[in-house]
């Protein structure tokens, strides 16, 4: 009597695979108004700064050296040899360049930009991470601008100087922190749900069900 009989390798059997779950991402809307928030007085700011050097052109006239006398006080204190006149003078000669017309107008719009973003990533729409992203742009290109009018007419004190050359640092910060804060919707993943047309679809996707 014969007996049939067959070796099954391991490799014949199919491995089942189980069925993939899928961990739902909740919506955090409370996320995008925090990063509106922060636009939006961030806007407010370069807006008021704005303004000022618009305003501040608007000054045909030469500059009062008694103005910046608290200034040269205390640039002499810290051992400069500069005087009030000499850094009204300098500030004449960079206003006559197109200093405070070219960075007002850069601010402006920038801080319009950005209270606009601030406004629509607040009503979680996802226009404002465009919007936003433009209105850092700016304010990096507002810092490159002013660090050459500041470059382009020498300075009657290294201190002075130095002060306004970490002002522009600050203002470079700032447009970086501006321009890389629109993009964290789409970073975290929370916030990316809880944009307009994922909020949307969701919506949809519930009502179907």
């Amino acid at each position: 009597m014969e007996e049939s009989f067959s070796i099954r390798w391991d490799e014949d059997e199919e491995e089942s695979e189980g069925p993939t779950i899928a961990v739902p991402i909740r919506p955090q809307p409370g996320i995008l108004r925090i990063i509106g928030s922060v636009l939006v007085i961030g806007g407010l700011l370069a807006l008021l700064s704005g303004v000022s050097n618009i305003w501040t052109g608007m000054d045909d006239g030469p500059t009062d050296p008694a103005m910046y006398e608290p200034v040269a006080l205390q640039l002499q204190a810290a051992g400069e040899d500069v005087t009030s006149e000499e850094i009204a003078a300098y500030y004449d000669a960079i206003a006559a360049k197109g200093y405070y017309e070219v960075l007002g107008t850069l601010e402006t719009c920038a801080g319009l930009l950005l209270l606009i973003s601030g406004v629509l990533l607040f009503r979680r729409h996802s226009y404002g991470i465009r919007i936003g992203l433009t209105g850092g742009s700016l304010l990096l290109i507002d810092a490159a601008a002013g660090l050459y009018f500041l470059r382009s007419v020498e300075a009657p004190s290294a201190m002075l100087s130095l002060t306004l050359n970490i002002l522009q640092v600050l203002v470079t910060t700032c447009g970086l922190f501006c321009t890389a804060l629109p993009l964290l919707p789409l970073v975290l993943s929370g916030a990316r749900e809880a944009l307009d047309s994922n909020h949307i679809s969701s919506l949809n996707s519930d009502e179907s069900e």
